[in-house]
């Protein structure tokens, strides 16, 4: 099928399209375009974004969406979720966006995979979560630019020290999250990263700068 085809045939399940600061991890600042899908595999109690869990019609093509998003100034397209890897329509999308100059970051909790996203340029930023067993795709392991954990009760030190995060570890890019800026997480994330830098580990503790902002 042609490219021009697949954007007027592909549907797909849009939550919200808004501006924002990026809020979390490490592009924390950047001005950015949120593409929310509709619908998540995983159900995590804390999950803030609880009406975008159900999966729902499919409302957009990729030419309509990329006329909502061509309506913003940013040029960095945030695509997050739900859960966005739940959505065959993710490679069009992220392609059809690479091809009209953005640059495109995808937030994933990991435990699933979209054929063809390895071969394009993202930024994947990967949370796992405990409600998945802290399980990752092997594909979203190796194209992660970013591990971003969030830090709750349930989050260990040997969650983080896992054979498959050690590259990750190694190499600056893992990020903890004080789980809804709660001081008490803020705490225990100081406190895992004073231990893992203790191992020869630099992790950097970010909150969810978007909500001291007050922004969306």
């Amino acid at each position: 099928m042609l490219r021009s085809e697949t954007r007027k045939t592909t549907r797909l399940s849009i939550n919200e399209v808004y501006q924002s600061l990026q809020g979390e991890g490490l592009l924390v600042g950047t001005p950015a375009i949120f593409v929310r899908f509709q619908g998540c595999n995983l159900r995590c109690p804390w999950c803030d974004q609880k009406e975008a869990l159900e999966f729902g019609k499919e409302n957009y093509t990729i030419d309509t969406l990329l006329e909502e998003v061509r309506k913003h100034s940013p040029k960095h397209v945030v695509i997050t979720g739900g859960e966005p890897m739940a959505h065959e329509g993710l490679y069009p999308l992220a392609s059809a966006l690479l091809e009209e100059g953005y640059t495109v970051q995808i937030e994933t909790n990991g435990t699933l995979w979209v054929k063809g996203l390895e071969t394009l340029d993202l930024h994947i930023t990967c949370s796992p979560k405990w409600a998945g067993g802290w399980f990752v795709h092997p594909k979203v392991l190796e194209k992660a630019s970013e591990i971003k954990f969030v830090v709750d009760h349930m989050l260990t030190l040997d969650v983080l020290l896992k054979q498959e995060f050690e590259r990750h570890l190694r190499e600056g890019k893992m990020v903890l999250q004080p789980e809804s800026n709660k001081q008490e997480f803020l705490t225990k994330a100081i406190q895992i990263q004073q231990k893992l830098l203790e191992k020869g580990y630099i992790v950097r503790v970010i909150p969810q700068m978007h909500k001291v902002f007050g922004l969306r």
